[in-house]
């Protein structure tokens, strides 16, 4: 199904492709990747690349964006 797994068996919130809303900025990317993270023994989803409109790369904390329907 995904490549990775965090500690729970769950894949990324956010895949490659998905539009979001970055709430701090107020303006849409799309998603390049959310990064696996890893803290003492467990692993988890955190921050997500995002490329802009404007062609700039940027990264965002997971819980700064929300998915555009």
């Amino acid at each position: 199904m995904y490549d990775s797994v965090d500690t729970e068996g769950n894949g990324p919130k956010f895949l490659e492709g998905d539009r979001v809303y970055v709430i701090p900025l107020k303006m849409e990317a799309t998603v390049i990747r959310q990064i696996l993270h890893y803290d003492m023994c467990e692993t988890f989803w955190g921050n997500v690349e995002l490329l802009y409109d404007d062609g700039v790369k940027g990264t965002a904390h997971c819980w700064q964006i929300e998915k555009v329907e």
